[in-house]
């Protein structure tokens, strides 16, 4: 289960970004949104899925030309905000961006809630830690991201640049 604790939008350094989940990263274009419900004995949860056709891998065990199905914490609808998904909330069919979602696993993907449980691995492939700091969009308005959180590219205009960030980041965090 991922824990409350570091779900919680908590100031992680960049570095911690990177490295507190054990996040897949790739650049991909999204194909579809779909709201789900989940109803956990009568209290319902709502929440989307993307599925993503990936165009580059920086870290995991995807491949170019794979679709991934992607759980997002909120659903994605015209006139509804959840706090903390701001990045999320942008996603729209055809953008395409840079995800950096957990890898689901029988391990880390159960959802217990109302004395019920959910293995979202059954569901999706991956899942974001947050609907904040884990995508990085290009849109018709220019690149969304959690810039405060991303403090070294806050100024970024282009999907390219964060590309040239995580591959730096990606080799600091290997040596």
């Amino acid at each position: 289960n991922i824990s409350t604790e570091k779900s919680l939008l908590c100031s992680y350094t960049e570095e911690e970004l990177f490295t507190v989940f054990d996040t897949h990263i790739f650049k991909g274009k999204i194909l579809s949104l779909d709201n789900i419900e989940m109803n956990f004995n009568g209290e319902k949860l709502y929440r989307a899925i993307a599925q993503i056709k990936i165009e580059k891998v920086y870290r995991g065990s995807c491949d170019k030309g794979d679709t991934v199905s992607v759980m997002l914490p909120c659903p994605i609808t015209e006139g509804v905000w959840v706090e903390d998904t701001d990045t999320v909330c942008a996603m729209k069919e055809g953008m395409t961006g840079i995800f950096m979602p957990i890898f689901y696993t029988e391990e880390n993907s159960f959802l217990e809630y109302n004395n019920a449980r959910l293995v979202q691995k059954d569901i999706a492939d991956y899942g974001f830690p947050d609907g904040m700091r884990y995508a990085f969009l290009e849109t018709e308005d220019g690149l969304i991201f959690d810039r405060y959180s991303y403090e070294t590219i806050s100024d970024a205009k282009t999907l390219d640049e964060v590309e040239e960030y995580i591959q730096t980041m990606l080799e600091k965090l290997s040596e």
